[in-house]
């Protein structure tokens, strides 16, 4: 029999030491759920969207799920996810964001953080540069970063730019994820901040990846990138969204006054763009649709029992 265990928190910024993430029962949404469960056994875990934190919703930011049979998990999207038990513990981690403001010291400033999926914990090593736009030059402002790595926190009375780490703790760095207000994955481990750019909280993700572990990933980044075409009014779909047996009617609406206060040739330009953008966008929709069918085949073929991958279909 192994140990296993499910968290709920709210990265609310409140605990003592490095970063402030050194959480107590303060942070539990949901108290810690011990269970025990055996080799060969699947455990399912649930990421809810949104949870309650002191009567206040807050919404979700991550999940990871360390000591699965095959590998440490992140998973950047909400959802169901079914856990295969091995010989190690398994711990799962799911954090949502707080509720209210995000300042630093009372006025503008971002949150910043690091995690370790590998360890399916928050590092308390130093993780990032800020350095004095424009880069290049990288010009290292050293007391800035000190201040972010310690507090894990980036004033923007002016603009700024962050670079995380390569590798921290041992694992290479992932990508990073804003979580507040709106989502973003990031790749690049450069962020550029404009002045005053404030309420929002960037993790920096540090996992060792094996093929699973990559498949995983890389499907969960398809599944974020097609909800965004779905769900998100920034992609252009017109509300209330029509979604229709092919995926969502992509069109671009510009208020007719807008157009009318551009000149002439800009006015064409526009025009030309709401014409093409229908088609770009449903072929870009239909190339990620077939990304994640790959990626599905893929994994049902390694999720096979041994003795069922080589036999019929």
């Amino acid at each position: 029999m192994v140990n296993t265990s499910t968290r709920y928190i709210v990265y609310n910024h409140n605990g003592g030491g490095v970063r402030h993430h050194h959480f107590s029962t303060l942070n539990d949404i949901i108290n810690e759920v011990p269970g025990t469960a055996s080799p060969g056994n699947i455990l399912p875990v649930e990421a809810f969207p949104y949870q309650f934190y002191n009567g206040v919703q807050v919404p979700f930011a991550f999940m990871s799920v360390h000591g699965a049979a095959d590998g440490n998990f992140l998973y950047t999207t909400p959802g169901s996810q079914q856990v295969a038990v091995g010989n190690e513990d398994v711990a799962v981690l799911v954090v949502y964001a707080p509720a209210g403001g995000i300042g630093v010291g009372g006025g503008p400033g971002v949150w910043v953080d690091a995690f370790n999926v590998d360890t399916g914990d928050f590092s308390d090593s130093d993780f990032i540069e800020v350095l004095t736009p424009p880069t290049p030059p990288d010009a290292v402002d050293a007391g800035k970063s000190q201040y972010a790595n310690a507090e894990g926190e980036v004033p923007t009375l002016n603009a700024e730019n962050l670079r995380a780490f390569q590798i921290v703790d041992g694992a290479p760095f992932l990508e990073w994820k804003k979580i507040t207000p709106m989502e973003v994955l990031e790749g690049s481990r450069d962020i550029q901040l404009a002045s005053s750019e404030s309420n929002e909280i960037w993790f920096a993700f540090y996992q060792t990846l094996s093929m699973r572990a990559s498949l995983g990933h890389l499907k969960d980044v398809v599944a974020y990138a097609l909800g965004r075409w779905v769900d998100d009014d920034y992609c252009g779909t017109r509300p209330p969204r029509h979604i229709g047996p092919n995926g969502p009617d992509f069109q671009i609406n510009i208020e007719a006054e807008l157009a009318e206060k551009l000149s002439t040739a800009d006015r064409e330009k526009l025009y030309e763009y709401l014409r093409t953008y229908p088609s770009v966008a449903q072929a870009a929709y239909t190339g990620m649709s077939k990304m994640t069918d790959i990626l599905q085949g893929v994994s049902e073929l390694l999720e096979r029992p041994q003795g069922l991958a080589a036999g019929k279909r």
